[in-house]
């Protein structure tokens, strides 16, 4: 681990990666019990309904009501396997509860092992101390410290895709058996846990390889063909049965490509302002692209391109999610990560100076403590805590068995979370906010209100602001219904009792 500017001894070099790893990882255990609101709520509470569906039948203790109500909150549709919400259904188990911030500790430890990957990959690809460079932006990039301990599989599967770049560039280096094995499994993992990282890892790997040999040669190779059956049929497999046999799966790929938006200037601007965001800035952006010029007449170049076209498709399928769903860029921090290590080479290629080297060392100290300092500002800005007492007590007063309607943050996860109850969100055309698309015709939007308040109890508002703006629902609720309960911050509609006309 020995290095010119960051670690001068063996010794050192340890001492250094661990103080680095150790507080990158002490950074996410910040406000760590505060309710997964905190980032892509939505996405967070659906993962907890999950696992809370898959912990409840293993509790002996537990009542009827709740297990059953848990199996049913759990029973999303079928998109990834459940991996990481069954491992902290699991250890809730062992844990004796349902703590959610168990998810993550496990999220924040994965994304700290994808660290270690990512160490000694650049430590082989670019050098020791842009090894150190990489580690440390990794782990304190502002976007990637919140990310990256969220309770959703995109942690897991940006480390696992770190796992695959190292575990692949060593059998590429050494073109043993263990490394083949190795980059296949850890491929067929990160994909297994989100398909979308078939696009950081198949073109890059293919450009890699080509690079090397032929494809003749590449065709009687049997350790490419090992790599490519071990990567590809877990994946397959489960996109078959998904598609095939469940059925629900094939559902996840509408809504997905929208091609008209390719055609508009603002979803560029879009796209740059999400890679600026999970980047930390427009100016790393371009760091990181300079970086290429350590890689120009090297191997990696071929890597580094294809990786970069695979994520460029990526965003262009996922036209919609690359605008709102940042997180979905979670893979680009690591990527940069490694171009901004090429990018210091670069430099210091330049500048050879020993005055670079007490300065270097100084900034480093200086990013670990500004990092664990923002970071613990950041994590601790908002208290959540306050919610699950408050959607508790909303759901008390319609109780667990009746049937509700609800406009409530998060499509209504958050109130079935907290609550223990399970609502059928409101919406028109897939989107709560498109009311508008009905009220050129009070006539139609009664036929729609009334087929789908049908045999419900409730109708519960809690985001009054899309409420007050919903002209043709705020009305046709106040004329026609009683209301159960009023306070600040929600409203209850009871749609068995109906107003006189």
């Amino acid at each position: 681990m020995t290095s010119i500017i960051f670690a001068p001894t063996k010794k050192i070099g340890m001492i250094v990666f661990l103080v680095i790893l150790v507080c990158g990882l002490g950074v996410r255990f910040f406000d760590l019990t505060d309710p997964p609101l905190d980032f892509a709520a939505t996405r967070q509470l659906r993962s907890a309904l999950i696992a809370r569906g898959i912990y409840y039948p293993l509790v002996e203790t537990a009542e009827d009501w709740q297990v059953e109500m848990a199996e049913r909150q759990g029973a999303h549709s079928m998109i990834e396997p459940t991996i990481m919400e069954t491992i902290v259904a699991v250890t809730y188990k062992i844990a004796g509860g349902e703590y959610v911030w168990i998810a993550r500790i496990y999220s924040s430890v994965f994304w700290i092992l994808g660290g270690v990957a990512l160490f000694f990959l650049v430590k082989e690809m670019v050098s020791p101390d842009g090894a150190y460079i990489a580690l440390t932006y990794y782990l304190f990039a502002p976007f990637g410290i919140a990310a990256s301990r969220s309770f959703q599989p995109d942690p897991l599967m940006t480390a696992l895709i770190i796992v695959s770049w190292w575990t692949f560039y060593r059998w590429y280096n050494t073109q043993s058996w263990k490394w083949a094995l190795l980059a296949g499994i850890s491929a067929s993992a990160a994909m297994l846990v989100k398909s979308t990282a078939v696009f950081f890892l198949a073109i890059g790997f293919a450009v890699l390889v080509l690079r090397k040999e032929g494809i003749g040669k590449l065709i009687r190779d049997a350790q490419v063909w090992v790599i490519v059956l071990l990567s590809s049929i877990p994946v397959l497999a489960y996109h078959l049965y998904g598609v095939f046999v469940v059925g629900s799966l094939g559902k996840q790929f509408q809504g997905r490509f929208f091609p008209e938006m390719l055609k508009e200037l603002k979803y560029y601007l879009r796209w740059k302002n999400a890679l600026s965001a999970v980047t930390g800035h427009e100016l790393i952006i371009v760091a990181a692209i300079l970086g290429l010029l350590f890689f120009i007449r090297k191997k990696e170049l071929g890597f580094f391109l294809g990786t970069g076209v695979g994520y460029i498709l990526y965003c262009l399928f996922f036209t919609y999610h690359i605008q709102t769903h940042y997180y979905y860029h979670l893979p680009v921090i690591p990527l940069a990560a490694v171009l901004l290590a090429g990018f210091f080479e670069f430099l210091n290629k330049y500048i050879k100076s020993k005055a670079v080297i007490p300065l270097a060392r100084f900034g480093l100290g200086v990013i670990l403590l500004v990092g664990m300092g923002g970071g613990y500002y950041m994590l601790n800005n908002d208290d959540y805590r306050n919610e699950p007492i408050y959607y508790k007590k909303v759901a008390d007063f319609m109780g667990h068995d009746s049937k509700i309607i609800a406009l409530s943050q998060d499509y209504g996860n958050r109130i079935a979370y907290f609550g223990w109850i399970t609502p059928k969100p409101w919406k028109i055309g897939g989107n709560i906010d498109q009311t508008s698309n009905l009220e050129s015709e009070m006539d139609l939007f009664e036929v729609y209100f009334r087929d789908f308040i049908e045999g419900y109890d409730y109708f519960v508002i809690t985001r009054i602001t899309v409420f007050n703006r919903q002209e043709l629902l705020h009305d046709t609720l106040y004329k026609n219904f009683e209301i159960h309960e009023v306070d600040t911050g929600y409203i209850i509609f009871d749609l068995n009792k109906e107003l006189d006309s």
